[in-house]
């Protein structure tokens, strides 16, 4: 009864469009999206991390979307995102070589104030899809840095530094990671937390990001 009388008062629209759609992504904008999509596979040399899989390209569509994902309470936009990776097969080959996916964690502050972590949302669809563990409980954020996105490339590298801690390292040693993001531009996260898995022992690691900037 409740949910339709929200329903009523607060009816379902696309979150591209604004047109009313009980999925809240209508066919069409979803269809827009689709055609976005890249999943390209870069091999990285110099870093922590040895490849980076990223879904779409940072930029107009996609990035409306996942900044409403983000940051306007669309926590259900994970299965879109998740789906967009799993049923690629190519996709499916690759990550299934992985021991575990590591979504890159929020500070507890953060998490509080946005009430849900959307690297986790998508990695535990992820979890559900293909049947890679999904561990939450390994890498966590003990520092509350100032949002990446503020600042520039060296700045990110100083404001990201010593920020995550590993709570349980044999549960990495000699395994082959998925690190999972939202969002790629300079790397600098993923360096750091792929720099603190590596130190723990972790043999391989692939970051997973919905888009590149």
């Amino acid at each position: 009864m409740l949910e339709f009388v929200l329903n009523f008062l607060f009816p379902p629209a696309c979150c591209v469009c604004g047109k009313l759609d009980r999925n809240w992504l209508c066919p069409k904008c979803e269809k827009r999206v689709e055609r976005l999509e890249k999943s390209c596979v870069d091999q990285i040399e110099n870093k922590k991390y040895e490849k980076l899989l990223y879904l779409f390209q940072y930029e107009s569509l996609v990035r409306k979307l996942i900044l409403r994902y983000k940051f306007s309470n669309k926590a259900y936009l994970n299965h879109f995102f998740a789906n967009r990776i799993a049923q690629n097969e190519k996709n499916q080959e690759l990550l299934k070589q992985y021991d575990m996916i590591i979504p890159v964690p929020m500070h507890k502050k953060k998490m509080q104030k946005r009430g849900y972590n959307q690297t986790e949302l998508v990695a535990n669809e992820l979890e559900k899809s293909l049947g890679i563990p999904m561990r939450k409980d390994i890498l966590s954020k003990v520092v509350n840095t100032t949002t990446q996105s503020k600042l520039g490339g060296k700045a990110r590298q100083s404001n990201i530094q010593h920020a995550f801690f590993i709570q349980n390292d044999s549960e990495v040693e000699d395994k082959k990671i998925i690190l999972l993001d939202d969002i790629y531009t300079t790397g600098a996260t993923s360096e750091e937390c792929s720099r603190v898995l590596k130190d723990a022992g972790a043999r391989e690691i692939l970051v997973l990001v919905l888009a590149k900037d």
